[in-house]
């Protein structure tokens, strides 16, 4: 089992990975906004149908 430390990360690579970060939460986001529009749309169909 190997443990690989890196050292001397600089600013760039810390900003690309804050980036990438900001960008997946945003797409999770979007995400669960599309999927909470249909439930809710859904339910609402369903409600109307009974």
């Amino acid at each position: 089992m190997a443990i690989a430390v890196e050292t001397g990360v600089s600013r760039h690579d810390t900003r690309r990975a804050t980036g990438n970060l900001i960008s997946q939460l945003r797409h999770a986001a979007g995400i669960c906004t599309v999927v909470g529009s249909f439930t809710f749309l859904f339910a609402l169909v369903i409600g109307l149908i009974q």
